[in-house]
């Protein structure tokens, strides 16, 4: 059974739950919803594991081959540029939609992350033992970590190869493990977009957001079978681009009901290796680069929505050089909040709106009614274009063995 049509099937199953199940069950503290945090913890258990471990295996065989800096630049300028294509993507969808205003809530607090700058002073603790402990919400220096290792290792490869034994060992068990959680994630997503439908509809029952999420809805749904395929068709080798695109559905469908593209990485990584038949060492170098630099979809929905939030201040602060000022902002603010893999839009937007500054500090209280709905937006078109862009972003360096359509998992 394909892995589309198991989690497609889990997603009705939970909306069915949804719509018989007791309200106090489905809010925080309720049974269903203790039952999806497991589900999500389940998800991307072995995660930072995976990746840290194939990052110097990764290092070590494309040195061999001579093609790691050549790689791995390429992959980064091709993320940044989508990341930045994104942002503009975004603020021309919120111009061609206005006027759309939100009122302006006076009390509303937050508990987002006021401080998600500081994760970046971490990225070389003073007790290296902390990044194992915490790769799992700071991935960055764990990965900085592997990565110097790997360009140790490879300085030296007869010195390092019991090492890299016993690391290739541990990924390929890693990887046999990544390959059951996909199968069972289609029971995974019952409890979890039971509880995402009822923080949408909690979104939803003021009437306040309801234009806007429609509008939102509309602008993602048309990047996903428009801008996308049309970039995959341009940037690749002129063939059917929804082919790339139907490869991914499954990890766009684990992000769209759980809002976090940390819980559909997995399903990314198996499909890169199975669908697109790139192999480990290639995949081991550029899906790390598309989390931390190429979340396109997260730069697109916090850019729309910054935008918005400025017409509902007032339109005459939509002048060309703000609108210049936030298609900057928005691509760094992703960047940084990139460093955790948790953060969705509404970090973005808070350390935007600080960045922005000119009186709009607080100006991301406004979303964060949403926020979950955001995340769901923004990390279906992450895991979309992460996932396709794997077969783009160093195309004539990498050799790969793909399946026809009808063969995907």
């Amino acid at each position: 059974m394909k892995l589309w049509f198991k989690y497609a099937a889990g997603i009705l199953v939970g909306a069915a739950i949804y719509l018989v199940c007791p309200k106090p069950l489905l809010e925080t503290g309720g049974a269903v919803a203790a039952i999806a945090e497991i589900a999500l913890r389940i998800g991307y258990y072995i995660l930072a594991a995976l990746l840290c471990v194939n990052v110097p295996l990764s290092v070590i065989k494309l040195y061999e081959e001579k093609t790691f800096w050549r790689i791995g630049l390429k992959a980064s300028l091709f993320f940044l540029a989508s990341l930045v294509a994104a942002a503009a993507a975004g603020i021309l969808a919120a111009l061609a939609l206005l006027p759309v205003r939100i009122p302006l809530l006076s009390d509303t607090s937050s508990q987002s992350a006021q401080h998600i700058g500081n994760g970046l002073l971490d990225v070389f603790p003073q007790n290296l033992g902390s990044i194992f402990a915490n790769a799992g919400a700071a991935i960055v220096p764990a990965l900085a970590f592997f990565l110097i290792l790997g360009l140790a290792m490879a300085h030296d490869p007869m010195a390092s190869k019991p090492v890299a034994n016993l690391l290739d060992s541990l990924s390929r068990i890693l990887h046999t493990v990544n390959v059951f959680i996909p199968e069972i994630l289609g029971t995974l997503l019952i409890p979890i977009s039971a509880r995402a439908l009822h923080l949408a509809a909690s979104s939803f029952a003021p009437g306040i957001y309801s234009s806007f999420l429609a509008i939102l809805a509309i602008a993602s749904a048309v990047a996903a079978a428009v801008v996308f395929p049309l970039a995959i068709f341009l940037l690749g080798e002129r063939k059917n681009p929804f082919h790339s695109l139907f490869a991914n559905l499954p990890a766009a469908l684990a992000a769209l009901a759980s809002g976090s593209l940390r819980f559909s990485t997995g399903v990314t990584i198996r499909q890169t290796r199975e669908d697109y038949g790139i192999r480990r060492r290639y995949n081991a170098a550029t899906i790390p680069l598309g989390l931390l630099l190429g979340r396109a979809g997260t730069a697109f929905v916090a850019a729309l929505s910054f935008v918005i939030i400025l017409s509902s201040y007032s339109q005459l602060a939509l002048s060309l050089p703000s609108l210049l000022l936030i298609a900057a902002i928005i691509p760094a603010a992703t960047l940084t909040a990139g460093a955790s893999p948790q953060n969705g839009p509404i970090a973005v937007l808070t350390l935007a709106c600080a960045l922005f500054g000119r009186g709009f500090e607080n100006g991301y209280l406004v979303m964060v009614p949403i926020a979950a709905v955001l995340s769901m937006f923004a990390a279906f078109l992450d895991a979309l274009w992460i996932g396709a862009a794997q077969a783009l972003v160093a195309r004539k360096h990498i050799t790969r063995e793909g399946k026809s359509p009808r063969h995907y998992i």
